[in-house]
């Protein structure tokens, strides 16, 4: 599961690290970014449901570690945002 969570970053950085990341290299980062944050919202608020209809108790270890990367993944959103798109301007 942690390799797992950590796979979107990875590409992410090899993208930046082979030059793929497009005309917008900014905007790529900050749709990724966002976009996998709402994606692990999703499957973590969808964890609880699933251990009750499945009857699956182990699923529970894994919400928090979700969780975290959802976390994880919504402040880089918000960092890249705040840094590429106001340059840390409070004021804006």
């Amino acid at each position: 599961m942690f390799v797992l969570g950590l796979l979107p970053f990875l590409r992410l950085l090899y993208a930046g690290w082979q030059d793929q990341l497009g005309a917008n290299p900014l905007e790529f980062i900050t749709r990724n970014t966002g976009d996998w944050a709402l994606y692990m919202l999703c499957i973590t608020l969808a964890v609880t449901p699933l251990r009750r209809w499945l009857e699956w108790p182990w699923l529970m270890r894994l919400r928090r570690m979700l969780g975290l990367y959802t976390f994880f993944y919504a402040s880089c959103h918000f960092m890249s945002f705040l840094w590429f798109d106001h340059f840390f301007e409070l004021s804006e």
